[in-house]
């Protein structure tokens, strides 16, 4: 009874879900970021298809990166102030064309004063839908050209919710590597001409942090292969 005050009595002020399918590699990673300070407790029921989860903390003269494992279905925040950012990998897809099916499950312990959620559009996706419940959702593109479905609530006070999407996928391919093919044919990819002045800008990864999202995914996609072999 204690534990369940102490969460319904926390608040986040921005909470920043970004959902990227087959971005880097074969599968979905979900990012989370908010800003923590003070001794909040902040937790998060996850998904037991998680293969693994990054945390990274920001701030100043601090810099914290971790590979964690969940307990229990539940990630809790890691005790420091600063910028936080969570990436959640979750295996799904085969390397192969084809429909994709995706479903996730939003829970928060907390009340979220601001919530937004961004699901970016694979490269060359065809008939890409996305629904989330709650969320009255627009395609806008960011700074650098990638597209996304966003939505905004405030005062987000639900225990959850139901994120659904789905497209096809030509060649099987993911956004680096398509990207990479289209680079080599020496076609060009042309950004919008200006950036919807509705985007905000403030969650959504760059292309340097994408640089070591890729890395970072090759990584942990040798982790998960090398504990899968050593436990067959």
């Amino acid at each position: 009874m204690v534990i369940s005050q102490i969460f319904a009595q926390t608040t986040i002020d921005t909470l920043s879900v970004t959902i990227y399918p087959e971005f880097s590699y074969p599968g979905v990673a979900i990012e989370y970021k908010f800003d923590k300070f003070g001794n909040d407790e902040i937790e998060f029921p996850v998904s037991s298809d998680i293969d693994s989860v990054l945390y990274t903390v920001s701030g100043e003269g601090l810099e914290f990166e971790q590979i964690l494992k969940t307990n229990e279905n539940s990630l809790q925040a890691i005790n420091q102030d600063g910028n936080h950012t969570i990436y959640l990998f979750l295996d799904r897809f085969i390397k192969d064309p084809g429909p994709r099916r995706f479903s996730y499950d939003f829970e928060s312990n907390q009340i979220i004063k601001t919530f937004i959620l961004g699901v970016q559009i694979p490269f060359a996706s065809e008939d890409f839908t996305v629904n989330a419940e709650g969320f009255s959702l627009e395609r806008v593109r960011d700074q650098n050209g990638l597209t996304f479905f966003q939505g905004i609530i405030n005062n987000f006070s639900e225990s959850s919710s139901e994120i659904n999407l789905s497209y096809y996928n030509p060649h099987g391919n993911t956004s680096i590597e398509y990207a990479a093919n289209i680079s080599t044919q020496d076609s060009v990819v042309q950004p919008p001409p200006t950036a919807s002045d509705r985007f905000v800008r403030y969650p959504f990864i760059t292309w340097e942090p994408m640089i070591a999202f890729l890395l970072l995914s090759i990584i942990l996609v040798v982790i998960y292969e090398f504990q899968r072999i050593r436990d067959a």
